[in-house]
């Protein structure tokens, strides 16, 4: 069990540095001709949700991976939230990049011009490396999640006195009577011979 939240808390753990770390990289890369210009995720509020998707993964899988394998159950929704988030808001990007760039276009010319630049291939969308990071970032966050499944709590520890060493005693003591017995009598006393 301590392997697979080592396991678990690393991935966490890297998939939260991804996606912080991708989320000031390129997202995506326009290029016209000789002219390339690059939108970093951190300039939307796509990237600013990934490093705090990221920051959670960290948190989450930091607190397995500095020791504290019983932190695995707590984990669990860290990861998988981080994760989720992150990918989620990289998918999105992927998906509507074309769109996004079609409506910051709009307000310096028609929408119609910069779809048929996109179309001939004079006006040519990537998305970049940044984008990519942050996408297996949040999956390894789910991934970590998915691990911590089956992980059960540590059994408690065996109740202890609470007297540890000051509870033992300087010599042998007489076993204690039972609830409701009569006390023994005490020893006679010693004999002390004629002349005593």
């Amino acid at each position: 069990m301590e392997r697979r939240a080592a396991v678990a808390g690393v991935l966490a753990l890297v998939g939260g540095l991804a996606a912080v770390i991708g989320s000031f990289l390129p997202w995506a890369e326009i290029s016209a001709g000789p002219f390339t210009e690059q939108a970093k995720g951190i300039d939307g509020w796509e990237g600013k949700a990934a490093i705090v998707a990221g920051i959670v993964m960290i948190a989450a899988g930091a607190r397995v991976v500095l020791g504290s394998h019983q932190a695995i159950m707590r984990m669990r929704p860290g990861a998988a939230i981080g994760g989720v988030v992150a990918l989620g808001v990289g998918l999105y990007t992927a998906l509507t990049a074309r769109e996004q760039l079609l409506d910051a276009a709009q307000g310096q010319l028609p929408r119609a011009e910069v779809e048929a630049a996109l179309d001939s291939g004079l006006l040519e969308l990537s998305i970049a490396i940044g984008l990519i990071i942050v996408i297996a970032g949040g999956a390894q966050g789910i991934l970590a999640a998915l691990l911590t499944i089956g992980a059960t709590r540590p059994a408690p520890a065996a109740p202890t006195s609470g007297a540890g060493l000051r509870g033992w005693a300087a010599g042998p003591q007489a076993p204690s009577a039972p609830p409701g017995a009569q006390p023994l009598p005490p020893p006679p006393p010693a004999d002390r011979g004629p002349s005593g």
